[in-house]
C-alpha cells in the first residue's frame, strides 16, 4: 500500500526538481528584452516621434517621422510604426539612431501611407 503513494510522490519531486533546475538556469543579460527578468537600463526617459506629410496625387501621405531622443541613445537601433485606429500597422521603418545626436528621420515615402489613416505613431529604441 505504501508503494502506491510513494511512487507518485517520488515522480513529483523529480519532475519539480527538473523544472526548477531549468528555470534557475534561465538568464537575461544586456539591454535586450527576453524571457526571464533582469534590470534593463534606459538611455532616455522619453522619446519623441512625429510625422510629416506632403500632398501626393490629391491625398496627403506620410513622408518622414522624425525621432528625438537623448544623446545617450546615440547609435542604438530604432523602430517607428504608424498604426490605424485598430492598432494595425500601416507602415514600419527600422534603422540606427544618429551616432552624435541620438535622432533619426525615418522615410515613409515609399510606403504610401495616407495621413488620414494614421491614428498612432510609436517608437521603440533598443540595443
Amino acid at each position: 500500500m505504501k508503494s502506491r503513494y510513494f511512487a507518485p510522490a517520488v515522480v513529483g519531486v523529480v519532475v519539480f526538481g527538473a523544472v526548477t533546475a531549468f528555470a534557475a538556469s534561465l538568464t537575461v543579460s544586456g539591454t535586450s528584452l527576453g524571457a526571464g527578468n533582469a534590470t534593463v537600463d534606459t538611455c532616455n526617459s522619453t522619446a519623441s516621434v512625429t510625422y510629416n506629410t506632403a500632398l501626393s496625387a490629391g491625398d496627403y501621405k506620410v513622408t518622414t517621422a522624425p525621432v528625438t531622443t537623448a544623446a545617450s541613445c546615440a547609435g542604438k537601433a530604432y523602430r517607428v510604426t504608424l498604426t490605424d485606429g485598430s492598432g494595425n500597422s500601416l507602415g514600419e521603418v527600422t534603422g540606427t539612431l544618429d551616432a552624435t545626436t541620438g535622432g533619426a528621420n525615418p522615410d515613409f515615402t515609399s510606403a504610401g501611407v495616407a495621413a488620414s489613416a494614421v491614428r498612432g505613431v510609436s517608437v521603440v529604441v533598443s540595443g
